[in-house]
């Protein structure tokens, strides 16, 4: 009865080490799928950080751009209020120098007046 015994128990004894093994692997097929899972899911983050990292970049350069463009334009602003200033120091102000296109439109006009007045009769 005792080497029936061990029989038995060694019989047992194997299904449980072939029911571990079964596990392992089985535990080690899951492994390999979630670090592949896991592999994928980081592949894609990584897919999503470079493309918002692209588009930072496209518009990092836009504003580059148009900081460029508003200097430029600027510059011809801090131009003509330069001038501006420069007449108000000289005691020019708005009505000074609307008279004096006036005054340039009427020497003008008066330049040319035969002409004006020729195309004006129609010969």
């Amino acid at each position: 009865m005792m080497i029936g015994g061990l029989l038995e128990a060694t019989q047992n004894m194997q299904r449980d080490i072939t029911e571990i093994r079964r596990d392992i692997k089985d535990s080690d097929s899951r492994a390999a799928l979630s670090y592949e899972q896991s592999e994928q899911r980081a592949a894609a983050s990584r897919s999503k950080m470079y493309a918002k990292t692209d588009e930072l970049v496209d518009r990092v350069a836009a504003t580059e751009t148009a900081v460029s463009k508003l200097n430029d334009d600027m510059t011809g602003v801090k131009a003509v209020t330069a001038e501006v200033t420069r007449w108000k120091l000289m005691g020019l102000g708005a009505l000074g120098v609307t008279g004096m296109a006036a005054a340039a439109l009427a020497s003008l006009v008066t330049a040319y007046w035969h002409d004006i007045w020729r195309v004006l009769r129609g010969g």
